[in-house]
């Protein structure tokens, strides 16, 4: 029994490890934009699928991936979860291996596989020049999960450390599915404001000029990067969609019109 939990990156720009799990497979599950990425290295007589249409309202769409993949592999299916981007940043394998462990005395559990993937946080390092040569801190501003006490430390720690610094999820899920991604306020105002968080306590420690930058629709002909600085950023945040990164380079760094580097 195994399960290989895959990052596809965006764009089919996947490692030979990833594409030989995929062929390989007999059951693959993910999201329908992940499998139609892939579907072309799948075999034909491979189940591919999501649990998406049978799931509820307010039901945990990623335990149920999991759960469906934990069934598939008892039954010796060699079995394939697929996440954009990498698996192990906000992706499928953190909720199988959860699923995993709270089913560890459910007896012989399936061997799994975590199989890296590009990030969207390393496109947008590459597009931008070297932002991060000398360390990265990824921040998910507005995971459901997290509260704000959390995200100000995390915030508080990242700025304080100069390290270079990719926020991604600047927009609630639950300003698209508030029945599923319930807020105390409304979720545009989350997001909005933990933004700000962000923006102020970087300008607490970084230059108002520092250079930082909007990244959208990563892998995609009309991919975009926005340029701002750092104190009228909030500009930025007003263009931002679901799947953008805010990106700002460590505190040592140098840049011209085109490229942004640190310094080592």
């Amino acid at each position: 029994m195994i399960i290989s939990i895959v990052g596809i990156g965006y764009g089919q720009d996947m490692t030979g490890t990833v594409a030989q799990a995929l062929h390989d497979a007999d059951v693959v599950i993910g999201h329908k934009d992940f499998l139609a990425a892939v579907r072309e290295l799948v075999r034909d007589e491979a189940d591919c699928y999501d649990v998406r249409p049978g799931v509820g309202e307010v039901d945990d769409i990623f335990a149920l991936r999991a759960q469906a993949a934990i069934d598939h592999a008892a039954t010796g299916a060699r079995v394939v979860i697929v996440s954009g981007g990498d698996p192990g940043l906000l992706g499928m394998a953190g909720p199988l291996l959860r699923r995993l462990h709270a089913q560890r005395s459910a007896g012989k559990l399936p061997e799994v596989r975590v199989l890296p993937g590009l990030s969207a946080w390393q496109y947008a390092s590459a597009r931008l020049g070297a932002p991060f040569n000398g360390g990265v801190c990824v921040l998910s501003l507005c995971l459901h999960s997290h509260s704000d006490e959390k995200i100000a430390r995390q915030v508080g720690g990242v700025a304080a450390s100069g390290l270079g610094v990719v926020a991604y999820m600047l927009r609630h899920n639950g300003e698209i599915s508030p029945e599923r991604y319930p807020t105390a306020e409304p979720a545009v105002e989350l997001s909005r404001r933990r933004f700000l968080l962000l923006r102020d306590t970087l300008l607490r420690h970084r230059d108002p000029d520092t250079p930082t930058f909007l990244v959208s629709r990563i892998g995609e002909p009309d991919e975009a990067v926005v340029r701002a600085p750092l104190h009228k950023s909030f500009d930025l945040w007003t263009q931002s969609g679901p799947e953008s990164v805010f990106c700002v380079p460590g505190a040592d760094y140098e840049s011209t019109a085109d490229f942004v580097w640190s310094i080592t």
